[in-house]
């Protein structure tokens, strides 16, 4: 059969988009049964909020946003990996998933999206927390979580701050002398120096916590990352359960201090969740940036096994390394190479050790001086946490360390790579350690209710398998009894 021309642009479809005075149809019509956020609604009561925030309102006045709808907000944002306000209101508007799970109509209006950034500071750190643990309580109840070993590690967050708004910090007390002395130094350039075009002129580096804040966000931290990426920064620490990847604990802190600082902070904050949530933690695992003599002390003192590897040290002196000196604890002396005696003579409380020196006279006799020291003795010191570094260097042996790494590798790391992608944590719009704080309960929350609805899915699963199998052999029993 042959179809003309005209016969053709008769046959195509051509939609003409007519507006209707009224429809006959509902936000739960158009949401498909199987939507992720019809799920996320069965799962997650927000309801307690009401009473949490309660006292946060008066009796008078414009009603606020609900509560209820504004974490929403929060929760849908950082599920579509939605960081600005505005681009959140715009984006939830157009959506009909977003405002079936909001629970506002298609002809309602959202909230502005300077509500939510007064409703984000109003609410305090607390409130965010409860979520996270409501979550959390959810995710250990679906036994998803096994609690024994958590992973610990962190990841740099970029702050709402440029390095154009760090100015230098001057204290109150100083502000008049330096206000003086900077306006003579001025003064002297001025007169001295030849005027330049400011182009030619080279840029002071502003790269010191110490010396420099941003005016714009003061809580966020000068940091280098990578080679070239100095920038303002706040740093976010995970603990991860192993079992499932499910997250106990989110810390945000400032940038300008080593992750070993922060990490007594964080046992404490996990033994606390562990507490409050009926787990128990039996050991914990880290990155070298964690590692020090303290943190061992302090987890094993929490009865918490600490996994985190140590940066070998290498002896470039050439002379006999503290390593074959033998310790005798009884007598709390070394003995050297040789055979010598080191006696106890110091406490270095800044360098955290005892000092063990040997008799002047005995080194100067001895015959392996020359590969011992130049010094007239040799002096041994012996750190607070040696015993800790001990049972440390017997573990790294072990098959538990290789897997205690394996679940760093692919607990915390991962999770921020999906976090820094899907959810956000690339930057933090709002400014503040608070804030930052906040963002980070609401990120990790996002990223356990992912788990969560996979395990719901998986056990659902399994159920009718489970279902379809009992039928299967139901039935295979009544058939053998028939052909008996």
């Amino acid at each position: 059969m042959v179809i003309n021309n005209k016969e053709k642009t008769k046959m195509t479809g051509k939609k003409k988009y007519e507006p209707k005075m009224l429809y006959s149809v509902t936000l739960d019509d158009l949401v498909p049964e199987d939507d992720f956020y019809r799920k996320l609604e069965s799962i997650l009561d927000l309801r307690f909020l009401y009473k949490e925030v309660a006292s946060l309102y008066g009796k008078t006045g414009k009603p606020s946003i609900d509560p209820v709808v504004f974490i929403k907000l929060l929760l849908y944002g950082y599920f579509e990996g939605i960081i600005s306000d505005r681009q959140l209101i715009r984006k939830a508007s157009d959506s009909l998933s977003a405002r079936y799970y909001l629970g506002y109509d298609i002809d309602e209006e959202l909230p502005w999206h300077s509500t939510i950034s007064r409703t984000r500071k109003l609410f305090g750190e607390e409130i965010f927390e409860k979520v996270f643990a409501l979550v959390l309580e959810q995710c250990i109840e679906a036994g998803l979580v096994n609690g024994e070993h958590q992973s610990i590690d962190s990841t740099l967050v970029k702050a709402n701050a440029s390095l154009d708004s760090l100015q230098r910090r001057v204290t109150i007390t100083d502000l008049k002398k330096y206000l003086e002395k900077t306006k003579q130094e001025n003064k002297l350039e001025e007169e001295n120096k030849p005027v330049k075009d400011k182009d030619d002129q080279p840029k002071q580096k502003k790269t010191s916590n110490k010396e420099y804040v941003s005016k714009t966000d003061p809580d966020s931290k000068i940091r280098k990352k990578g080679k070239f990426n100095t920038d303002l920064y706040y740093s976010t620490h995970y603990s991860v359960d192993s079992k499932n990847k499910v997250i106990t604990d989110a810390y945000a802190v400032g940038a300008d201090k080593p992750d070993m600082v922060y990490l007594s902070a964080i046992i404490k904050r996990i033994k606390r969740r562990s507490k409050e949530h009926g787990f128990n933690i039996s050991s914990i695992s880290a990155d070298k940036g964690y590692f020090s003599g303290e943190n061992l002390s302090i987890s094993e003192k929490e009865g918490m096994i600490p996994y985190i590897p140590r940066e070998s040290s290498e002896n470039r002196t050439g002379f006999y390394d503290k390593k074959e000196f033998r310790y005798d604890k009884t007598t709390d002396e070394y003995k050297c190479p040789a055979g010598n005696k080191l006696k106890y003579f110091c406490n270095k409380k800044t360098h955290k050790s005892h000092g063990y020196k040997a008799k002047a006279e005995e080194c100067q006799m001895c015959r392996l001086k020359g590969k011992c020291t130049e010094a007239r003795s040799r002096i041994v010191y012996r750190s607070y946490y040696t015993e800790e570094y001990e049972r440390l260097e017997q573990r790294m042996k072990t098959e538990e360390f290789k897997i205690a790494m394996k679940y760093r590798k692919t607990g915390p790391e991962l999770l921020f790579a999906e976090a820094k992608k899907d959810h956000g944590l690339r930057k933090f719009m709002s400014k503040g350690l608070s804030s930052a704080q906040k963002n980070s309960y609401m990120i990790a929350t996002v990223q356990n209710l992912k788990r969560l609805l996979r395990g719901n899915r998986i056990r659902k699963s399994m159920v009718g398998i489970l279902n379809y199998t009992k039928k299967y052999f139901s039935l295979k029993n009544r058939l053998e009894l028939c052909t008996c």
